[in-house]
């Protein structure tokens, strides 16, 4: 498997089918969803107001029709409450992303780490545990995630997947590459 890091501007990264994090008590949207919401004259945050869509733990929402650049749309994953959000959430939002996109049949997604652009997550400890979790219910299928991340966050993301990639390899072989920006 081909874990890709990616730092260049979410704008300018090829269009893989994006996937995107929600918790149920965050307000306004941060990070990359915030970004694509913004993009989509806050097409997310209205579906949030309307209770279409709540960000609970487990949720996965498929979301087309809003922009013609990303033609297939995109999935939307809620993670609860943020104080809930531990080491065994993280380990589980992997394996539950990555089965529904293998479900979905894609085999390239881009995403941020959950938690992206919030203040107080240990952005390794969230590589670490969340790429575990992607890797054991995706290894035996050709699935490449890429994972956009910000220059200051870039170095703890790629020690978290080391760390990973350290404890699975006689698993699972992993390679892990940062795109230069």
């Amino acid at each position: 498997m081909k874990i890709l890091v990616d730092t260049r501007d979410p704008g300018s990264v090829p269009r893989e089918f994006p996937v995107l994090w929600c918790f149920s008590d965050e307000r306004p949207l941060k990070g990359l969803t915030g970004l694509l919401d913004w993009r989509l004259d806050t097409a997310i945050s209205r579906l949030l107001m309307a209770g279409t869509v709540n960000g609970l733990w487990g949720e996965k929402v498929l979301i087309c029709g809003f922009d013609a650049a990303l033609p297939e749309g995109f999935l939307l994953m809620g993670l609860g409450p943020m104080g809930e959000f531990d080491e065994t959430k993280m380990r589980e939002a992997g394996r539950l992303m990555a089965r529904a996109v293998v479900n979905l049949k894609k085999q390239a997604v881009c995403m941020a780490l959950p938690g992206n652009g919030i203040p107080g997550f240990d952005t390794s400890a969230v590589a670490e545990h969340f790429l575990h979790g992607l890797i054991l219910e995706a290894h035996d299928t050709e699935f490449t995630p890429t994972f956009l991340c910000g220059m200051n966050d870039v170095d703890e993301a790629l020690l978290g997947f080391q760390k990973t990639k350290v404890s699975l390899k006689a698993h699972l072989p992993a390679d892990i590459i940062q795109v230069k920006s």
